[in-house]
């Protein structure tokens, strides 16, 4: 017979790494591409990411602080979700790096940028997939102490 744990968040878990993560899986990462209102591109892997809805067709995203990904997305109300595969793995975590505002991921993981056909934001050329995305709703999250995550 096996033990169960009950897991309080607000208690620690004392495990080497928050099994939040662990328990919720396997979660698709959802490679968001943006652009800046001047014209800057950005790449950042997000694994809080799915598919909400399949009419209207919906996807989302959730940032951990306001990084920035959303604020290109808020800013200009579109952005791109890449299909990541496993040959994309070594560059889609050199895209999760805290670059500073403004540096090109795509070109700092040696990735090919492909043009959209409906949005502005640029595609990983060599994705299987992408998503072109228009922003529908920015919902701030908060924790039960209403605070905003």
């Amino acid at each position: 017979m096996s033990e169960h744990h009950f897991y309080e968040p607000r208690n620690g878990h004392g495990l080497p790494h928050d099994p939040f993560k662990a328990i919720v899986a396997p979660r698709p990462i959802g490679w968001i591409s943006s652009i800046d209102p001047d014209g800057r591109v950005n790449l950042a892997p997000y694994s809080f990411f799915n598919a909400f809805c399949e009419a209207p067709l919906i996807v989302g995203f959730s940032s951990g602080g306001r990084k920035d990904s959303q604020r290109n997305v808020e800013a200009t109300g579109e952005f791109v979700c890449n299909l990541v595969t496993s040959k994309h793995a070594r560059a889609m975590n050199l895209t999760s790096a805290p670059f500073p505002h403004g540096v090109n991921e795509f070109e700092a993981a040696g990735l090919a940028a492909a043009p959209s056909r409906l949005v502005k934001p640029p595609r990983v050329a060599d994705a299987p997939a992408a998503l072109e995305c228009r922003l529908l709703l920015v919902l701030p999250l908060k924790d039960l102490d209403s605070h905003l995550t």
